[in-house]
């Protein structure tokens, strides 16, 4: 058999400390071996170099006639399949695949794990915008190909815009249903990673003894978590514990949501503890913050100057600008708000009355079929005003995904 070559992004496994405090903790809160076994490091070296085979077909197929295939693709997609005007083997398999839920997809579970997401309400926004986000950006790999297409060009509101529209579309009731926003969408995104793929895999410019192939299975695995793991992390931060049935609906949802994506199932985590493990694994597959690094999170820092406030904008946007400094810096610290070219606030004022208002609210909400009625219907709503401050872009994105 042969052997992989290893991207310099990862460490070499001698490199990797099997027995440091750090994994020795992290080992003993998940109840299971941190550090990767051999075994184990090998499968995410390979994960590096993968990308997502059944759009990566479907991709080879498209550009031997760019824009008629695409046209039929894009048919297949929201229209179905019987709207093409004849049988096209490479969509019929790729639509097949996907329409079809995997055997543990549990729809309770699903629905369950909605109106949990709902009641979080503004915090699910802060944990993924300052804490997912902000993290995110720290590790390069994550960012080469935001720089080599361009992306950094973009305002940072409208990488956000496009990301929150993608969230609400996937949290709407019945969202994953064949052509409803949640399914298209999703479907959409993995089309388009699979286009960047091909066209940086082809260009000079893209280092794959460096990174890897761009957008690869391991990178999408984290960015899953970052929408499940991690969250579930930061609420717990901010004063929001979740039971046991929860945690398992929420992680469920994301589950199936990174199968669709195209993540390969045995980098989509059951289990939180996984999902730790694999956060640890992150320190070794990327190499130290650098100046996209601070280009990003600068760029997303001043993000709220962008925003379309009605009343009283400016100073609107400079309190939504230093709330969103404090939550980061109550989630990274000092040393990393420098690393990512932030401005440090003198203390995370505004984090630790979310804790105080989410210490209020989520414990009255179990005694109170009221205060918990008032989460759901009130959270829901504060999460689409959120893409409604990007008023303008989340209309030409709703226009983009319509056909």
């Amino acid at each position: 058999m042969q052997t992989l070559n290893r991207p310099s992004r990862l460490a070499a496994f001698e490199d990797i400390p099997q027995f440091s405090l750090k994994s020795k903790i992290l080992s003993y809160m998940a109840d299971q071996e941190v550090s990767p076994s051999f075994e184990e490091y090998q499968a995410l070296n390979r994960a590096l170099q993968s990308g997502d085979d059944a759009m990566d077909t479907v991709m080879q197929w498209v550009v031997q006639n760019p824009k008629e295939h695409r046209q039929y693709f894009e048919t297949a997609l929201y229209k179905g399949l019987d709207q093409l005007p004849y049988e096209m083997p490479v969509l019929t398999d790729f639509f097949r695949k996907v329409e079809q839920k995997p055997e543990w997809y549990d729809q309770q579970k699903i629905d369950d794990a909605l109106r949990f997401t709902y009641r979080l309400g503004v915090n699910n926004g802060f944990i993924l915008r300052d804490l997912s986000l902000m993290t995110g950006y720290m590790y390069p790999g994550f960012n080469q190909p935001l720089v080599l297409t361009g992306a950094l060009k973009k305002q940072a509101g409208t990488r956000l815009a496009e990301t929150t529209k993608w969230w609400i579309d996937i949290t709407e009731e019945k969202g994953f249903e064949r052509f409803n926003k949640g399914f298209t969408s999703t479907i959409y995104v993995r089309f388009i990673h699979s286009l960047v793929r091909y066209h940086l895999g082809k260009s000079e410019k893209w280092d794959a003894d460096t990174w890897g192939v761009p957008i690869n299975q391991f990178d999408q695995a984290m960015t899953n978590i970052a929408f499940s793991g991690v969250v579930l992390i930061g609420i717990r931060a901010l004063g929001i514990f979740p039971s046991k049935q929860e945690v398992d609906s929420f992680l469920h949802f994301w589950k199936y949501a990174g199968w669709l994506m195209g993540i390969d199932e045995k980098w989509l985590v059951n289990k939180e503890s996984d999902g730790w493990k694999l956060i640890y694994w992150m320190h070794f597959a990327h190499p130290k913050s650098d100046e996209s690094s601070v280009s990003l999170g600068s760029s997303l820092s001043k993000e709220p100057f962008e925003r379309q406030y009605r009343y009283m904008r400016p100073l609107q946007q400079k309190l939504a600008y230093r709330q969103h400094l404090e939550v980061t810096q109550f989630f990274i610290g000092r040393k990393k708000m420098r690393q990512l070219g932030l401005k440090q606030r003198p203390a995370a004022w505004f984090a630790y009355y979310l804790i105080a208002r989410n210490l209020l609210l989520y414990t009255g909400a179990r005694h109170s079929s009221k205060i918990d009625d008032f989460l759901l219907r009130n959270g829901r709503n504060v999460q689409k005003l959120g893409l409604a401050l990007y008023s303008s872009k989340a209309r030409q994105l709703a226009s983009m995904h319509q056909h």
